[in-house]
């Protein structure tokens, strides 16, 4: 399936990759603090990396870190039996990938979680490709989407996952919006907090189906920020920015 580059699988050799890995347990256990404290979603591969789980990283102690494990029984087994996960996600504009192993179902403040030892090395990997940033998984950004181009109708709302100064990631239940690469949705606006509200076109580029921590299927698309006034992208830009300062 076609993920979205911030957590999409990078291959790598210890052979050409050496200098993208950090072994430091003091920075691991940094850095891996840091992406739980902002509540951020993460990606879990798990059966040989061909299925994947939209979660989020609870919490990190000095010897293991606490996953959202999901609502359905069927792929916390499928998750508990994989003998090599994968989690993706991002620190600083930074991708970071690393692998698991020996999860455990635990209870950890209360909630019900996956504990697995914390990981030796990480993969740091910087490309300008990769600098988009993942919404709080706590009160989203929303798009609203005016129904046929018209703002004057009736609109539908649809969350926002991760945004960058070009474009954003979208996502709903299979059920609702399409959201086909090649799509263009006109007249949509986007509130950005303590900075105003955005307005401009949304063309879909690509889709992906995901499953979330409940087993629920979504559509993940990727798209981009078109016909924006030179007010909006400004709005955009300096949004970006802080949440480029605050991670």
């Amino acid at each position: 399936m076609n993920m979205d580059r911030t957590q999409k699988l990078e291959v790598y050799s210890s052979d050409n990759d050496d200098k993208h890995f950090i072994t430091s347990a003091r920075e691991i256990l940094f850095i891996l603090r840091t992406i739980a404290s902002h509540d951020a979603r993460v990606g879990l591969y798990y059966n040989n990396q061909q299925r994947y789980l939209l979660t989020t990283l609870i919490d990190v102690d000095s010897q293991s870190i606490y996953l959202g494990c999901s609502g359905d029984e069927n792929i916390n087994a499928e998750i508990m039996s994989s003998d090599n996960l994968v989690l993706v996600s991002s620190h600083h504009n930074v991708k970071i990938q690393f692998s698991l192993s020996h999860p455990q179902r635990k209870n950890h403040k209360d909630t019900a979680c996956f504990m697995t030892p914390l990981p030796v090395r990480l993969f740091r990997l910087q490309r300008r490709e990769y600098f988009r940033l993942m919404t709080p998984a706590v009160n989203p950004l929303k798009c609203i989407i005016p129904l046929d181009g018209q703002v004057d109708t009736q609109a539908t709302e649809i969350t926002i996952m991760d945004i960058s100064g070009g474009g954003v990631a979208l996502t709903c239940e299979e059920n609702n919006t399409e959201l086909s690469p090649g799509d263009r949705y006109e007249g949509c606006s986007i509130n950005l907090p303590g900075f105003g509200i955005i307005k401009g076109t949304i063309a879909v580029r690509n889709k992906a189906v995901l499953r979330d921590s409940d087993g629920k299927s979504y559509r993940r698309a990727g798209c981009e920020m078109q016909d924006m006034a030179p007010s909006s992208a400004q709005l955009l830009q300096l949004y970006v920015l802080h949440l480029q300062r605050n991670k």
